[in-house]
């Protein structure tokens, strides 16, 4: 029985008509081939290669009187129509019109009869490009799982190759019975409790390594995490949504990287940092005290591509309250060095499963109460933003027979943190993409010409901090940040 993980159904116990909680894409691509209808051709390639990502054909079964998780069961009959979308923009077809049409799009939540996915083709761009835009339900898929599907979703030559046809699918795959549902929520809650009893040695030893960080902490006070301060970003979610991309040379942000001994992540969160301070500077809502960023954490092996939830998350101090980018910057590196260090003495004992029975009503109503009651602005900050880097393909992908220019991530803001930050690498660029709720950020096209900035600020700052670095980057050769698709 496929049943959810606590991680994977968390997701949807945390869903409410304000807060939807699935993640999506927006590719871009060059125009077609002449005479190339998109829409059907995308339509049949897809639906040919349905049975390669068997999140497509999965909806979800709930356990009878909400006793446990939510399992997944085998879907025969997938109405297409639903699932596939075809939709064109008003002339000129321009980025920030698309922009506006995604952020409407992101807001609508998904039919949880039906498996948990649509895709929208995008047609009437500038320049006779089009579009897909990509959902799918956090509860099915993270970001390591979606870029290994990427390749089938698309495909890695104009003319991809015929796929074999499906295999029936597996007895363990149909709807279960309602007495094998409680039974099995139940064998599941006491195998878990011994699991739990049987890994203490492990958790101990984590636990000893938190109490040695914990008496150096108390001992050397400065090194500890401060606390979020309040901004305009900590405030409850309304279900209307702004969005904003931009891009930027992922060669410049290697070089960039190199030439400052940090990493591509650590450059990316300097600029998000950098956009953030200057935004809330524009706002007169700068706090004194740095602002807080969640950092995703993949807890993937490698090669592991299964369709589920395998992430945890670190905090990051920001260092907003530095100017300068390039102190910024090393305060940035130090605070993620140390997160990982403690990420690292529990990473083993991190639960991503748990059973506890009555799971989903307890924790719907808490979600739901989260955001009636809006304690968001009641309660205190924890973190301000979440910041998130997703490594992408390396390799060119294709639709209809025209190549993918770019592929901007459309994330998921939170009650208490109406901002997300995700950025995509996809060839040699990094493409980022902003989601906000719309009326804590109405203007997110601000904050995403702050990032452009912060990138061209950072590069010049770094340049001249280390001039003999500086000769091996010909200026004339780079290329700005880029706010065009």
């Amino acid at each position: 029985m496929d049943r959810l993980s606590a991680l994977d159904a968390s997701f949807l116990y945390g869903e409410t008509p304000e807060s939807p909680m699935h993640v999506a894409g927006l590719a871009i691509f060059e125009p077609p081939p002449a005479d190339t209808e998109v829409f059907p051709a995308f339509r049949d390639h897809l639906k040919a290669r349905l049975h390669l990502v068997p999140f497509f054909q999965r909806k979800l079964v709930l356990t009878p009187i909400q006793l446990d998780h939510p399992v997944w069961a085998h879907e025969d009959d997938l109405d297409l129509d639903y699932h596939f979308r075809h939709v064109s923009l008003p002339k000129p077809g321009t980025l920030e019109q698309l922009e506006t049409l995604v952020a409407r799009l992101h807001m609508i939540l998904l039919d949880r009869s039906r498996p948990l996915w649509q895709y929208y083709v995008i047609e009437g761009l500038e320049g006779g490009g089009f579009a897909i835009y990509i959902k799918m339900h956090h509860a099915g898929i993270d970001g390591g799982a979606g870029m290994a599907a990427l390749p089938i979703i698309f495909a890695t030559s104009p003319d991809p190759e015929p796929v074999p046809l499906p295999t029936p699918p597996a007895r363990g795959s149909r709807t279960p019975e309602l007495f094998e549902l409680i039974s099995d929520s139940y064998a599941r809650f006491f195998n878990q409790q011994r699991e739990f009893y049987e890994s203490w040695p492990d958790i101990g030893k984590a636990i000893a390594k938190v109490g040695q960080r914990v008496t150096k902490d108390l001992a050397n006070p400065p090194r500890m995490m401060p606390l979020a301060p309040k901004t305009l970003f900590n405030a409850s979610l309304s279900s209307q949504r702004s969005f904003g991309t931009c891009t930027i040379s992922l060669r410049d942000a290697k070089s960039l990287a190199r030439q400052t001994k940090s990493k591509i992540n650590d450059v990316v969160m300097t600029i998000s940092a950098g956009a953030l301070r200057r935004y809330l500077e524009v706002k007169n809502s700068l706090p004194e005290s740095p602002l807080i960023a969640a950092i995703p954490v993949s807890l993937r092996k490698a090669g592991n591509a299964d369709m589920n939830n395998q992430v945890t998350a670190m905090l990051c101090n920001l260092a907003t309250h530095i100017s300068d980018p390039v102190r910024r910057l090393e305060a940035i590196v130090a605070s993620s060095a140390d997160s990982k260090q403690r990420l690292e003495d529990i990473r083993e004992v991190i639960p991503t499963d748990m059973t506890w029975l009555g799971a989903p009503i307890i924790a719907t109503g808490m979600a739901r109460l989260l955001n009636q009651a809006k304690l968001a602005e009641r309660l205190p900050a924890i973190v301000n933003v979440l910041i998130s880097n997703v490594p992408g393909p390396k390799e060119p992908l294709y639709c209809a027979g025209a190549q993918m220019t770019h592929y901007f991530p459309v994330s998921i803001p939170s009650n208490g943190s109406v901002l997300n930050i995700t950025v995509q690498s996809y060839l040699d660029k990094l493409d980022f993409g902003l989601i906000a709720c719309r009326n804590a950020v109405p203007d997110i096209e601000r904050l995403v010409t702050f990032l452009a900035d912060e990138f061209e600020l950072l590069r010049a700052a770094a340049s001249r901090a280390s001039p003999s670095k500086a000769s091996t980057v010909d200026i004339k050769e780079t290329k700005p940040a880029q706010r065009s698709a």
